[in-house]
């Protein structure tokens, strides 16, 4: 049994679907059911009843769920702490960030800081709001790129970078597909497709639908934007999402809808304010914030 075998299994469970676990996991549906099939041949009972359209946890498989959910959980925990012994001499700095670092300059901020500062090794943990400001509170990382709608309090310095709008996204041949602008009142009788909840996104969404009128129906909710938008594009149902997000993903089967009321959001260079700087986060710091002006994004 490995690691790896564990996550794909909760990724099952998490998607209730092989072939939209298989497309997050980046792998074929096939080998995807090798995997769990395999699984299930060592432990000797069957974990998943797949008789139903959505994957359900027999009795075995919800049990077995628990057990798979807490080593992975020990063993990233173990990751992170040999990585701290491992790291003890060097220059290091452990930053934490959103999964949107292509969709926003940050992995090519990143590769410009190493170029400069070769002798600093950068380690990236990339999880949810909650689960990176967690970290950064125990100061298992140093910095964190987020949403600043995630923030709550005063309790962080922070560091605005860049600001994106929340927009629409419908198929190609849907009856909004026209507009360029709507009213998000207009769509109160759409099946939505939203982040799923733990994301500072899902309840940007939840506050838009409401302040225009309504109580969105959410057909599914899923963790990665370019799984939304693929099911966007084959006409199951459309979403909210954010514009530079939606457009780096250049899929030409959606149509991007601008809201007449802005819901905007900023990213952020987060740190405790106190915890005391390091020398290297203070020049990640500033060379972020100079980066940021000179590449307008």
């Amino acid at each position: 049994m490995e690691i790896q075998e564990l996550k794909f299994f909760l990724k099952v469970v998490e998607c209730k679907h092989f072939t939209i676990a298989s497309t997050e996991l980046c792998i074929s549906q096939s080998s995807l059911s090798k995997h769990i099939k395999s699984l299930e041949a060592e432990l000797g009972v069957k974990l998943l009843d797949r008789s139903t359209r959505n994957v359900q946890l027999t009795e075995a498989g919800n049990e077995f769920f628990n057990f798979a959910s807490g080593i992975i959980e020990l063993y990233n925990e173990m990751q992170i702490k040999m990585n701290a012994y491992k790291e003890k001499n060097k220059k290091t700095l452990t930053l934490g960030t959103i999964p949107v670092m292509s969709q926003y300059g940050i992995a090519s901020l990143i590769a410009s800081f190493k170029k400069q500062y070769g002798d600093i090794d950068i380690n990236i943990i990339e999880g949810r709001s909650p689960e990176i400001l967690e970290l950064l509170d125990i100061s298992k990382i140093d910095l964190a790129f987020i949403r600043t709608i995630s923030l709550t309090g005063n309790d962080y310095k922070v560091n605005p970078l860049i600001d994106d709008d929340l927009v629409m996204i419908v198929p190609k041949k849907h009856p909004f597909a026209k507009k360029s602008r709507i009213n998000l009142s207009q769509a109160s009788q759409e099946n939505f497709i939203f982040l799923d909840s733990g994301r500072g996104i899902y309840d940007l969404c939840m506050e838009a639908c409401r302040t225009a009128g309504f109580e969105p129906h959410v057909l599914y909710r899923y963790s990665r934007i370019e799984t939304i938008i693929g099911i966007v594009s084959e006409g199951i149902g459309v979403s909210l999402l954010m514009k530079r997000v939606v457009e780096f993903f250049n899929n030409q089967d959606i149509i991007i809808i601008e809201l007449n009321r802005k819901f905007i959001t900023t990213l952020a260079l987060v740190e405790r304010p106190y915890k005391k700087a390091s020398d290297i986060m203070k020049k990640f710091s500033s060379y972020t914030e100079e980066w940021f002006k000179d590449n307008k994004l």
